[in-house]
């Protein structure tokens, strides 16, 4: 059943929308099973604000995202993903045969693990809109930051400001030494204290650090045991490529007919991604 409303879903939003890009999370995933890695005794919460459309600068997608740091490895996820996901997991538990799509169009379906002593990360991309679920292994980025003397207060935390280049784009981050940890939003780390705020130049991907909490009761940093396809980060990112590239082509290569209203065989979404190389 979950198979079969999810091509209907698929088949209803391109039927709708036309050739409007869309992101949503169409497939859901029993995460009830996992392996605790660390426990985390910081979280941190940062608001995304970013562009899918760079030819549409005014409309933003947004996302809640969490950083839970632990002593040997660190989680970045999305807190509307999951939530998302075990409504739906509950909400079919009651009986239901169908569910309704995310509320939150923003939300990634990225989940970021880096492990400090290995220097390494592991990204795994679950219930995506590829239509499965996605796990590489990369090392650690090794960020080239430029530290300036320019000087910002965020959540009343003195912060500083830094600058690098990542991947095809300049980034600007605002971070804290007085909480000296070298990590922050997704893949970013390296500077001599925590990351509050970040931008790319262009202001096409801004996070914003929205709160931090020190935890009593240290939260579990859970790696999901679930059905992954091991790639590449290149690979995976010419994945989506070709899946924005054309939809109907990508989703017929799988096996799965779709049905464009307006009877166009093709249909191409904007595809801004955050690395560009």
């Amino acid at each position: 059943m979950k198979k079969w409303y999810s091509l209907f879903l698929f088949i209803f939003m391109i039927s709708n929308l036309h050739a409007q890009y869309f992101n949503f999370v169409s497939l859901y995933e029993d995460l009830s099973k996992y392996k605790t890695i660390d426990s985390a005794y910081l979280k941190c919460s940062y608001k995304l604000i970013y562009l899918k459309d760079s030819i549409k600068p005014s409309e933003k997608s947004s996302d809640l995202q969490i950083l839970l740091i632990g002593k040997i490895h660190s989680k970045y996820y999305s807190q509307y993903a999951l939530d998302y996901n075990q409504f739906v997991v509950d909400y079919l538990k009651k009986g239901n045969d169908t569910y309704p799509g995310i509320k939150e169009k923003g939300a990634w379906t990225f989940e970021l693990f880096k492990n400090y002593p290995q220097e390494k990360e592991t990204v795994t991309d679950i219930a995506s809109m590829l239509r499965g679920n996605y796990i590489y292994e990369e090392d650690l980025p090794l960020f080239n930051w430029k530290i300036s003397n320019e000087k910002l207060t965020i959540l009343s935390y003195n912060c500083q400001k830094a600058t690098t280049l990542f991947r095809g784009r300049v980034f600007i981050a605002w971070y804290t030494d007085e909480i000296p940890l070298p990590n922050g939003p997704w893949k970013f780390s390296g500077l001599p204290g925590l990351i509050l705020k970040l931008a790319d130049s262009d202001n096409n991907f801004v996070y914003e650090c929205q709160g931090i909490e020190r935890l009593k009761q240290k939260e579990p940093i859970k790696f999901y045991q679930i059905d992954y396809i091991k790639t590449s980060r290149k690979d995976l990112a010419k994945t989506y490529q070709r899946f924005h590239n054309n939809i109907v082509e990508y989703m017929n290569a799988l096996g799965t007919k779709v049905i464009i209203k307006d009877g166009s065989k093709s249909l191409k979404l904007p595809y801004n991604p955050i690395e560009l190389e």
